[in-house]
């Protein structure tokens, strides 16, 4: 499995690499938060066409849904399996003729998942993937900085790493030194290193320090000297020094309920409410429970994840809110209410009973019977 998300994570890496060295083209170092707002918005832009599907889908299902409350209210009261089938049977057929699909909205929460996972895999090695170092070399250097007597996270060691390196640039000299082995009886003080190995991995990070052709570097995860390499979790183990990482899971608990009230408010479908009120009480719950099934889900990822995780998906969110809105105005979302289902539904009892009956008749002296425009269809 880690295989396979390293796999995964290059392309991902190679894209970050470019946003870092991008936000460091005017001057100074590069800036991690700013590198991953680029990304998001990158993956924005290439995530805009299945926002659009989405949109289309959506614009369907309002479209059907006349038809689909009536098909409920033929069969309203009546509980039994045999009918509850037949129902659901109904509504798939008209699915199907419309060429509506209901996975159709998964599509980009299943590619956000695909994405989220091998970024994770960026964020935690740095070192790996971002500044392209071997195994090896990263084994020196930790050797080398324990010796040197630094504190280093064991649950986010690249990223540990990568601050103590980024922190001590100017004294390689000292730290990256070899050493003989110290031996207490049976017991290894200090683990023996070569100068081999040690001038090989100060090389190494003086090379990716500075930006190269190849866009080699060691970015800092660090925002208002907090540690973005860190979980939210962490915090509990060191309020004093992560304290300012549990505000992102909140941040984005909010943002995600913020971006489902502004969906539907964006495309409000007044008839909908009633559709549920009438398929019953179950169903109105379901919704309630759905609008807060993906907030607490994103809670629950971005308080696990390390920190960079939840900055980027706080700025994804707020980009497909904006999104969001500008589709709702370029494919608009038919508004039913009342009056139009009752317009509708007359409409289609009146069709039933002109169905069949000579209306028109041509010098042939076969009858056309008449057919609403509404349901020019329905016998299809």
């Amino acid at each position: 499995m880690t295989g396979i998300m390293n796999t995964l994570a290059w392309p991902f890496a190679w894209v970050m690499r470019a946003c870092y060295w991008f936000t460091g083209l005017f001057g100074g170092e590069g800036n991690y938060v700013i590198a991953l707002l680029l990304f998001a918005l990158l993956m924005q832009i290439l995530l805009c066409p299945f926002g659009f599907i989405q949109q289309r889908n959506s614009q369907k299902q309002a479209k059907m849904r006349p038809m689909e409350y009536l098909i409920r209210k033929k069969y309203a009261g009546r509980t039994d399996r045999a009918t509850q089938q037949k129902m659901q049977n109904e509504i798939m057929e008209l699915y199907q003729k419309e060429g509506y699909s209901p996975l159709a909205g998964c599509l980009p929460m299943l590619l956000q998942l695909v994405i989220i996972f091998p970024l994770y895999n960026v964020v935690i090695y740095p070192l790996t993937h971002l500044a392209g170092l071997s195994t090896g070399v990263i084994g020196t250097i930790e050797t080398c900085f324990r010796h040197f007597g630094s504190t280093i996270n064991n649950r986010a060691k690249e990223v540990s790493l990568s601050g103590l390196i980024l922190q001590n640039r100017d004294n390689f000299d000292s730290i990256f030194k070899a050493w003989d082995e110290v031996k207490e009886g049976d017991k290894v003080i200090l683990e023996a290193i070569d100068a081999e190995k040690a001038n090989a991995a100060k090389e190494a990070l003086n090379s990716v320090l500075n930006v190269t052709d190849d866009l080699k570097f060691i970015p800092s995860l660090e925002i208002f000297g907090f540690d973005l390499g860190a979980t939210p979790f962490d915090a509990f183990s060191d309020f004093k020094g992560l304290w300012f990482l549990l505000f992102i899971p909140v941040i984005n608990l909010g943002l995600m309920y913020l971006s489902q009230f502004i969906s539907r408010k964006l495309n409000p479908q007044p008839m909908q409410e009633a559709q549920q009120q009438q398929a019953g009480g179950g169903m109105l719950n379901s919704m309630k429970i759905m609008m807060w099934t993906m907030p607490l889900m994103t809670f629950f990822f971005t308080f696990m994840f390390a920190g960079a995780i939840g900055i980027y998906w706080i700025f994804r969110t707020l980009l497909s809110m904006l999104q969001q809105f500008i589709i709702s105005r370029i494919i608009k979302i038919p508004k039913y209410t009342e009056e139009d289902l009752k317009r509708i539904e007359k409409e289609m009892k009146e069709a039933k009973k002109r169905a069949g009956k000579p209306d028109i008749v041509y010098n042939t002296g076969e009858p056309k019977p008449y057919r609403s425009l509404h349901h020019i269809d329905d016998d299809e």
